[in-house]
Order: C-alpha cells, then sequence, then structure tokens
C-alpha cells in the first residue's frame, strides 16, 4: 500500500501524545507571538497612516520647487477618471511667533471650500468657527503648535516669511492625532498665501483618489495630462515607514529565532524517538520498508506537527488579537496615541503557516536521516 507512512506516522504521533503535545504547543507559541507582533505593527501603521490622510492629499501636483503653476488645471483634474476631488494650494516655509516663543512651520495657503471638500476640515477643528474662518484672513494651526506657543484663539500671531512679517489673528485649532502636523502646520486662506509671497500661482493641486491602494497607478497617467510632478502621499513620509519596517522585521527575526529555538526542542524529541524505534524500523525494514520509505515515516510526522501548531497557532493568535483588539490599552502622552492599535494581519497569514510548516518539517530532518541510516542486521542481533 502506497503511502502507508502517512497513517503510520499519524498513529505514532498519537501514541506519543504527550511528545505531540510540547512539539506542537512550542510551534503554537511561536506562531501566536509573531502574529501578535505583526497584527500590532500593522495596527499602528494603518493608524498612523489615517492620521496622516486626514490632512495630506493622496496625490500632489506640483511645478517643483521654487516654482508655480499659473495655469488652472482645477477643471481638468476633477474631470480626470478616478479623481474626486482637488483642491489649490501654496506651500511655503516660515515662522510664527507670539512674544518671546517663535516656532519653525509649514504654511499652507488653501481655498478653505475646496479644501473642506477634499479633508473636511470642519470636523478637525478642536477650536473656532468653520464659518469665521471661511470669510476672514486668519490663520488655524495645530493643538500642539497652539500650546507650544501659549496661543488662544483671538491671540495675535506673527507670521514671518522670506518676503516679510504680519500678525494675523488666530481664528482656529485642528487636532489631527498626528504629531508633525499638529506641530508643525499652519493654514492660511489662498489669497493671505499669495499677498505673502506675492504670487498670482499656486505650489500644486491636492487630489483625492477613489482607490487609494493603487494609487501609484495615477502617477504617470497624470504626468502625462499636466507634464507637472505628481507625488504620491507617502513621498513625504518614507523616512518614518523606512524607521517602521526596519524595527517589523527586527521583531519578526525575534520571534523567527524563537520558531528555530522551538524546532531544536522537537528534533530533540524525533532523536530520542528515533533511537527507541530501532526495533520498530528493522521489522518495518523485513516487510520490505525501503530507507526512503522509513525516512518519509518520520518526515510525515514532522508536517502533521507543523499543521497542527500552525493552525492552533493561527486560532490562537486571531482569538488573542480579538481580545486585545477590544481592551483599551491606554499609553503615556508621551506616543501620542489615545490607545495601542491593533489589526490582524491578514496579509502575513500565508507566510506564518508557511514557515510553521518548515518548522516542523525541518526539526525532523536529522533524526530522519538518522533513521535510514539503522542497520537492519545489528537490531536484529541486538533483540
Amino acid at each position: 500500500m502506497r503511502g502507508w507512512y502517512w497513517y503510520l506516522g499519524f498513529k505514532q504521533l498519537k501514541h506519543h501524545i504527550k511528545q505531540t503535545m510540547i512539539g506542537v504547543g512550542g510551534i503554537a507559541a511561536s506562531v501566536v507571538a509573531l502574529m501578535v507582533i505583526l497584527s500590532f505593527s500593522q495596527g499602528i501603521e494603518e493608524f498612523i497612516v489615517e492620521r496622516i490622510l486626514l490632512l495630506t492629499p493622496h496625490l500632489s501636483v506640483e511645478a517643483g520647487y521654487n516654482d508655480f503653476i499659473l495655469e488652472d488645471w482645477q477643471n481638468s483634474l476633477e474631470e480626470f477618471p478616478g479623481v474626486y476631488g482637488s483642491s489649490p494650494y501654496l506651500l511655503f516655509p516660515g515662522v510664527v511667533q507670539r512674544g518671546l516663543v517663535n516656532e519653525s512651520v509649514a504654511f499652507k495657503a488653501v481655498d478653505w471650500d475646496l479644501e473642506d471638500q477634499l479633508f473636511d476640515l470642519q470636523t478637525l477643528l478642536d477650536e473656532g468657527e468653520w464659518s469665521k474662518i471661511r470669510r476672514g484672513n486668519g490663520l488655524v494651526i495645530g493643538g500642539e503648535l497652539a500650546l507650544r506657543l501659549g496661543a488662544d484663539l483671538d491671540d495675535n500671531i506673527t507670521v514671518i516669511t522670506a518676503y516679510g512679517a504680519r500678525n494675523l489673528e488666530l481664528m482656529g485649532i485642528f487636532y489631527t492625532g498626528y504629531y508633525p502636523l499638529d506641530s508643525g502646520l499652519a493654514l492660511v486662506s489662498l489669497g493671505e498665501g499669495k499677498d505673502l509671497l506675492e504670487t498670482d500661482g499656486v505650489s500644486g493641486y491636492g487630489l483625492k483618489i477613489r482607490n487609494l491602494s493603487h494609487v501609484d497607478q495615477y502617477i504617470l497617467p497624470l504626468q502625462d495630462l499636466t507634464g507637472l510632478w505628481i507625488r504620491p502621499w507617502y513621498d513625504k513620509e518614507q523616512s518614518m515607514f523606512i524607521t517602521m519596517s526596519i524595527q517589523k522585521v527586527v521583531l519578526v527575526w525575534i520571534t523567527v529565532f524563537s520558531l528555530l529555538i522551538g524546532a531544536l526542542g522537537i528534533m530533540n524529541i524525533f532523536l530520542l524517538r528515533s533511537w527507541q524505534q530501532s526495533r520498530s524500523v528493522g521489522v518495518l525494514r523485513t516487510l520490505g520498508a525501503t530507507p526512503k520509505q522509513i525516512g518519509a515515516l518520520l518526515r510525515t510526522q514532522g508536517v502533521y506537527c507543523g499543521i497542527m501548531g500552525g493552525t492552533i497557532g493561527i486560532i490562537l493568535a486571531r482569538l488573542v488579537v480579538f481580545i486585545l483588539g477590544r481592551i483599551d490599552i491606554r499609553l503615556p502622552q508621551v506616543f501620542y496615541l489615545e490607545r495601542l492599535p491593533i489589526s490582524w494581519a491578514q496579509g502575513d497569514l500565508w507566510w506564518v503557516v508557511l514557515l510553521a510548516l518548515i518548522t516542523g518539517l525541518g526539526a525532523v530532518v536529522w533524526p530522519a536521516l538518522r533513521m535510514t541510516r539503522i542497520d537492519v542486521g545489528e537490531v536484529l542481533r541486538n533483540d
């Protein structure tokens, strides 16, 4: 009967149930740890991306550094397939000052109505009246920046740019939950920005698209349409995402090494079992089993351990992530997160299961090789 070793391997696992539970439990525990780490990493990344996109367009159409767009592309961009909103802006560096305190910021001059359609600015306002902001030429800053300046609504803030300085009334304070935006961005009206820079053009247009996951597919077509520089939302945040990726890789490798330690434990169990089963191997050989089939007998047990450990680990990890997602894990304020986010790492599921299978199979390679080298004659003489 071909494939008999699959049946016999499963029977041996049941017979040595305690040893099997140790091996399967080691793999399952490592899989749980790995999936929870990946889920925390994905949850934090999704949280940060969500906060970044509260005030960052999916795509930016720009003329380039130290240049302005003088042609009106508003209608052409909004009619482009897949684009459902656009807003012109002026982006320039400067300083805000109140009393003896000053902070370097990025100024963004916007059309309030178009920017509100793009980002729903009203919902981001922590303080201030939207109707007053729309009518006036005041300043809107992030909550962290307001805290640094010690500024409240209706205070006069000195705005300093390369073209001069002027006083603007603080009309609004917004909050996104993303520290770089809340501490380093100041919004003014587009008319005020053009006066400050003495220009009739704009730095670019912010676009929102319907399918964010395919944002890169819009870059070349929009470049062909406008002849301008198209920048995706993540372009300015690459250093942060690179840092997060490095941290994720380090954590994953630490957990992978724990799987290797578990594999060594399984290997020791099967090495002991291969020594104990020398007589059984001798009997199987006399019944016609080949050395290749004897090795396969032990390898199937490693495969079973990997499958069971991976399956149990994934189920337990899903349960742990579900529970942690319902628990409000508060962090110190220094982390600038209301709670520790976690999101099930569905995309990493396949390679984690594959890793568990490889761990179970790799742990029995040496014991399987040892069993194929058992001398039948020596076994019979000893017994």
